[in-house]
């Protein structure tokens, strides 16, 4: 079996969200990766283990606190979904993803008892990540949730902390359809006598938080702002930062000046690409991963600050993504639309989309691929204007850089 047919078979797995969305019946709970964690002898369990939860700056978060410790001599497994451009990048230790050799091998060995088991793509790539960490012998594990966080695969771990980023509404259709319901499923990875960092403290989730660590027992700490510098650029970092920041304090309140010092070099220690990153200048051109209304609010303001001129929006979405909200946020006046697809089977039909927004006032032009729109977009677009490409993972993810 060769590598491509390794991660080929992987994607086969039904369900696979990054591939389906919740098309094939998403499947949630800890029963089955509970099973398949057995089977393999429990992997990992012995290595202390961060866990990470939330709507959105998961991935910063837990690559900001990955590059820390890295600062401190530590060797740090991140699981951490969905990947950008390269499948691997779901296990890493630093910049060095999981080997081919690997993949191919965990496949191979097991492959049988997986088919029979019928465990989905997000069970199987944890526990791939799971053994890999263990055979690397890592010093940590940090755990990023794939979604919610109680019934979340994930949720089999046994925490030194848990970490919650912030509660926006998404994926209602499985999590709830109001922010406390949300937090009360992210809340779910909270567990007994384990600290819990909540970065975002409001009137409508702060109860939700603070009743389910009182029935855990687990001691509740708010994240604390902090000035620390970060080569992460989006002004939404902030909070990540504040996160991350606590977290570590609380572990290794001695190293300081170490994990600190990491934040600065996130993308050197770890990898992490997509977050606010500038991909072209002249004009200033710009990728983020961000996809829900929760993730524009900070992004759509970011914009329109850097831009001196025109912003030239190049978005796609997931089909079964609420864009409107997304919409509902994006300026009509100094603003250019360009509506995209991707080669993700999710995606949106770039002309349904841009009927849906011109139904609000978002006229613009749509494209069969980014990198189409992209180029009707650098031919438009003036040096003082900023060209921004997102709305979709998918999106960022087709992008030839």
């Amino acid at each position: 079996m060769t590598y491509d047919e390794a991660v080929q078979w992987l994607y086969s797995a039904v369900p696979n969200f990054q591939r389906d969305g919740g098309s094939k019946n998403y499947k949630i709970g800890l029963e089955s990766p509970q099973e398949l964690w057995s089977y393999l002898d429990f992997p990992a369990t012995n290595i202390p283990t961060i866990h990470v939860a939330g709507t959105n700056g998961k991935g910063s978060t837990v690559h900001l606190m990955a590059s820390g410790m890295r600062e401190m001599g530590l060797r740090v497994g991140v699981f951490s979904s969905p990947h950008l451009f390269d499948f691997r990048e779901r296990a890493k230790i630093g910049t060095i993803k999981v080997p081919e050799s690997f993949v191919v091998e965990f496949v191979t060995k097991h492959q049988d008892f997986f088919t029979k088991g019928g465990y989905s793509f997000f069970e199987l790539t944890l526990m791939l990540a799971l053994l890999w960490f263990e055979y690397e012998n890592v010093d940590w594990i940090i755990l990023e949730t794939g979604m919610g966080g109680r019934l979340d695969a994930t949720n089999i771990c046994r925490p030194e902390l848990t970490l919650i980023t912030n509660i926006g509404l998404d994926h209602e259709q499985w999590l709830g359809t109001t922010r406390a319901a949300i937090a009360a499923e992210k809340a779910g990875i909270i567990k007994p006598g384990i600290p819990a960092v909540v970065v975002q403290k409001d009137s409508e989730t702060q109860a939700v938080f603070e009743q389910i660590a009182h029935d855990q027992k687990a001691p509740l700490f708010w994240a604390s702002t902090f000035e620390f510098k970060s080569d992460l650029r989006g002004d939404y970092q902030k909070n990540n930062i504040n996160g991350a920041a606590t977290a570590l304090g609380l572990l290794f309140p001695e190293y300081l000046e170490l994990w600190s010092l990491g934040f600065t070099r996130v993308g050197v220690n770890t990898g992490l690409q997509g977050r606010w990153m500038i991909i072209d200048d002249l004009p200033k051109t710009v990728c983020d991963t961000g996809h829900n209304a929760h993730a524009f609010a900070e992004l759509v303001p970011q914009a329109q600050r850097e831009s001196e001129g025109t912003i030239h929006w190049i978005l796609g979405s997931a089909g079964d993504k609420d864009f409107k909200k997304v919409l509902e946020l994006l300026p009509i006046e100094g603003s250019k639309f360009y509506w995209t697809g991707s080669t993700s089977p999710r995606t949106a039909v770039p002309g349904a989309l841009g009927e849906l927004a011109a139904s609000m006032g978002r006229y613009g032009n749509h494209f069969a691929s980014v990198q189409e729109a992209w180029d009707e977009a650098k031919t438009n677009a003036s040096p003082k204007d900023l060209i921004f490409i997102g709305g979709s993972t998918f999106v960022v993810a087709d992008l030839v850089l």
